[in-house]
């Protein structure tokens, strides 16, 4: 029981937290129809507020996985909570498009230790058959914060204002703290905080020397050209669709964009657990890990291809289900690309993460400025829904290579070995 709790507990505190985040950055996203009226932003200058907080969210990705890599990480994630929730906070006093950006931009050094430190710590805590699920679980709280925020941020706004919502929703954070330091104060805990890990001696003196070994590695490289072809994708999803149904499907109704909005990040919710929970089906049932992964992979690319067909939808129920099964497809994309991520090094979880975290958020700050001024231009969204479903398929070439065969490591790599009973690590 103490094990099940030192694994299982901690991914539900990574879960609550990776809530927390997406829903402080989905404020503004929610909020932004009313902001639009308020502040008199048209498309492009929102688009300019959604690629603000990813470009300070990418530089600062880029160090602080290095950082993560040897700090202790109870002490460090519970400051980054801290810090994005005091950001989220202070949005609410934002008089102008300025203040607006400054908090974006603030937002996105504060939140950038979450994926970096929620990796590096499944990896210590879980083996590697349960990554996958461990991975799905955490990281479906990107979609569960995007589910709840509809109805909460667009009930809080009706009864307390827009202001008033950036403070309540970020007051979530410190109360999140509080559980994390009584939990993680378990003594079985203590090497998931402490022990080294393998291969540090060399690196401690010389860390950039690490990594530009870490840059220089094939598998490393590959991973890295998934991670700037599926974030995009993602932050399409989570910023651009609330504006998308209310300019192109005359969704002005608040409750109802907030249904409809549920709607389609419960597939994208679901499409995180089920990653993990169908991989780990696959190796049970006698499959190779690797396999097993592959087939999860195109299966997730046939279905948010989908996206290409969208905008000829002529139906609010037709466009819907479709975005829901995009985003499903989209869920599952995004845990197999974090496992693939996370065995990359062995020695090096949080940087190597923090480099694919930050390169991806880059362009995905390109593409949320594209998104707007595309749009703006043409009065329509059928480009960024077609360009999604290309992007994915290239995805999904590279995805392919990165997950073809058991790659060799140094290392700066884990090993992977083939026994009788199945696939470890």
């Amino acid at each position: 029981m103490q094990a099940f709790w030192r694994k299982w507990g901690l991914c539900l505190l990574l879960l609550l937290a990776t809530t927390l985040n997406y829903l402080d950055r989905q404020t503004l996203s929610i909020l932004a129809p009313t902001l639009q009226d308020e502040m008199h932003l048209d498309n492009e200058a929102l688009g300019w507020l959604f690629s603000a907080f990813y470009y300070s969210y990418t530089f600062s990705q880029l160090a602080v996985g290095l950082l993560l890599d040897r700090s202790h990480l109870r002490w460090a994630f519970g400051l980054a909570v801290l810090a994005w929730s005091v950001v989220s906070g202070l949005t609410g006093l934002a008089q102008g498009f300025i203040g607006l950006l400054i908090c974006r931009l603030l937002l996105g050094v504060a939140e950038s230790p979450n994926w970096p430190a929620a990796l590096r710590i499944v990896a210590r805590a879980l083996p590697p058959e349960d990554r996958s699920l461990g991975n799905g679980i955490f990281t479906s709280g990107t979609s569960i914060g995007a589910l709840i925020a509809p109805g909460l941020i667009l009930g809080l706004s009706a009864a307390a204002g827009w202001r008033w919502t950036f403070v309540i929703v970020a007051s979530l954070g410190f109360l999140w703290l509080g559980a994390w330091l009584q939990f993680t104060r378990r003594p079985e805990l203590s090497p998931v905080w402490t022990d080294p890990l393998p291969g540090r001696s060399n690196d401690a003196a010389r860390p950039w020397a690490g990594v530009a070994e870490l840059v220089r590695d094939r598998h490393f490289q590959v991973v890295w050209l998934v991670a700037i072809l599926i974030n995009p994708c993602l932050y399409f999803n989570v910023n651009w669709l609330p504006t998308y149904l209310k300019q192109q499907r005359a969704l002005s109704d608040g409750r109802s964009l907030g249904w409809i909005l549920t709607a389609i990040f419960v597939g994208l919710d679901l499409g995180y657990l089920a990653c993990g929970a169908a991989v780990l089906k696959l190796t049970r049932a006698g499959r190779p890990t690797q396999d097993a992964r592959r087939l999860v992979m195109l299966a997730a690319t046939s279905l948010v291809c989908l996206s290409a067909v969208v905008p000829a939808l002529e139906g609010l129920t037709e466009t819907v289900a479709a975005l829901v099964i995009v985003n499903f497809g989209m869920g599952l994309w995004i845990t197999s690309y974090l496992t693939m991520a996370q065995e990359v090094s062995a020695s090096r979880v949080s940087t190597t993460t923090g480099l694919l975290g930050g390169s991806g958020s880059l362009v995905g700050a390109i593409a949320m400025w594209a998104v707007g001024s595309v749009t703006k231009q043409t009065s329509s969204f059928a480009i960024p829904f077609v360009v999604q479903a290309v992007v994915v398929i290239c995805a999904a070439f590279a995805g392919w290579a990165v997950s073809h065969k058991p790659v060799r490591y140094g290392q700066t790599s884990m090993t992977v070995e083939r026994v009788p009973n199945g696939t470890r690590y």
